[in-house]
């Protein structure tokens, strides 16, 4: 406020004691208060300092008249606005933290959305890999009730029925299987009936935990070598031969001593019986056919009627190697061709079922494979029983509760068994 004398001096507002003022053109700000004060250039940074010079002596406050007066004017002051709070640094922390866990919630629904749909595609691929080209075919069919269109579905081992007219019709071959299994799981019944058991698949040695060999020194071998054929029991006697059996000679057996093997087998009643018998009845003579053949019938009769519910199994008569067919004229390719030929016969017409076994250990010519016999050229090696149960195991009637091994043709897991269990 002026005073008595109209100018201006004494007491000064509060607020005109100080204030801070930009210089013009100099990018700097000074401040200017009553008195003779030096005035401090401040420069900010990035911009150029002011040529005027650093310590400058300016008149005390003037009003506005004496600074025009002086040539100098004050700049426009920009207006007021409020002072903005400074943020709080524990604040923006929170916020940051709450967005990176919005942010990572979000990329969590993504990836376990991404991984179920992988899942899905993944189950449904393997699960397609497994299930036959035809299922839905076979679906229908099995709604319908109808099992007689089955004959080349996923679920078609049809029993075998035989020739119209044939002799063979009575033989009972079991349920016909495929010689191969398909990825489709396809099942053919076979053309006529087979001479002999044909190859399905491969079981394991538990399928002779309830049989028996009956047999002569070559069926002897499985104790001597310890083959392993499950918990079969063995009847096998040296020297043996078809009218043995019948004329219930007392034979010696290896593991039980003196014994009668028909009284032997019936009190067991195995359900499979593997014999093996005519090495000693051929051998040394070649006119003996009518009569080796004709105790070989009734010792079947025997057997069939001692063991009712025992499937028997005819195995052929093996030839000797090259080198002793001099010793054992017997046993020549010829010969024994002619004899298993009607042994395949008989077998068929008694209800048994005939292996070919020649076909596992003869060589190109007909004769022992020389990797399977003995030096004798009758016996066999331990490698040639490995082969002859090797040939046993994947020649048997085709079961759906066979104990197929995993891998094998025929193998079947439980819930086939059961599935075509449901339609028979």
């Amino acid at each position: 406020m002026p005073n008595k004398e109209g100018g201006y001096g004494g007491y000064q507002p509060k607020e005109k004691r100080s204030r801070q003022v930009k210089a013009p053109g100099s990018g700097g700000v000074r401040r200017v208060t009553p008195g003779s004060q030096p005035v401090q250039q401040v420069r900010q940074p990035g911009t150029r300092p002011s040529a005027e010079p650093r310590n400058v002596y300016r008149a005390p406050y003037a009003p506005p008249s004496a600074d025009a007066a002086d040539g100098w004017q004050s700049p426009p002051q920009p207006p007021r606005t409020a002072q903005q709070p400074a943020a709080d640094p524990s604040r923006q922390a929170m916020r940051a933290a709450a967005r990176r866990a919005r942010q990572a919630r979000r990329m969590r629904r993504r990836l376990t959305l991404i991984g179920t749909g992988l899942c899905i595609l993944i189950a449904s691929g393997v699960i397609t890999a497994f299930l036959p080209a035809d299922s839905n075919e076979t679906d229908d069919l099995i709604q319908d009730g109808d099992t007689t269109q089955l004959t080349n579905s996923v679920v078609a081992p049809l029993p075998y029925q035989g020739n119209s007219g044939s002799s063979a019709e009575t033989v009972d071959w079991g349920d016909v299987g495929p010689t191969r299994q398909t990825e489709n799981y396809t099942y053919t019944a076979a053309p006529e009936t087979p001479s002999a058991v044909p190859e399905f698949g491969k079981v394991d040695l538990s399928w002779f935990d309830d049989a028996a060999f009956l047999g002569d020194s070559l069926t002897v071998g499985y104790t001597e070598y310890s083959i392993d054929v499950g918990d079969a029991l063995v009847c096998a006697y040296e020297g043996a031969s078809p009218n043995d059996i019948v004329n219930r000679t007392t034979m010696t057996s290896d593991v039980r001593g003196e014994e009668i093997p028909l009284d032997v087998l019936a009190q067991a009643q195995p359900k499979k019986l593997y014999v093996l018998l005519g090495a000693n009845s051929l051998a040394y003579s070649t006119t003996n056919d009518e009569g080796f053949l004709n105790y070989y019938g009734r010792m079947l009769d025997d057997l069939i009627a001692a063991l009712p519910d025992t499937t028997i199994y005819v195995q052929s008569v093996l030839p000797v190697q090259a080198e002793a067919q001099a010793d054992m004229p017997g046993l020549s390719p010829d010969r024994v061709s002619t004899i298993n030929a009607s042994l395949s016969a008989m077998a068929a017409e008694k209800g048994c079922l005939y292996l070919a076994l020649n076909e596992a250990l003869v060589d190109e010519n007909g004769y022992l494979r020389s990797d399977y016999a003995q030096p004798d050229g009758l016996h066999l090696s331990g490698t040639g029983y490995s082969a002859w149960v090797d040939y046993l195991c994947t020649h048997v009637p085709y079961d759906k509760d066979n104990p197929y091994q995993v891998g094998s043709t025929c193998y079947l897991s439980d819930e086939w068994k059961e599935l075509i269990s449901d339609l028979s």
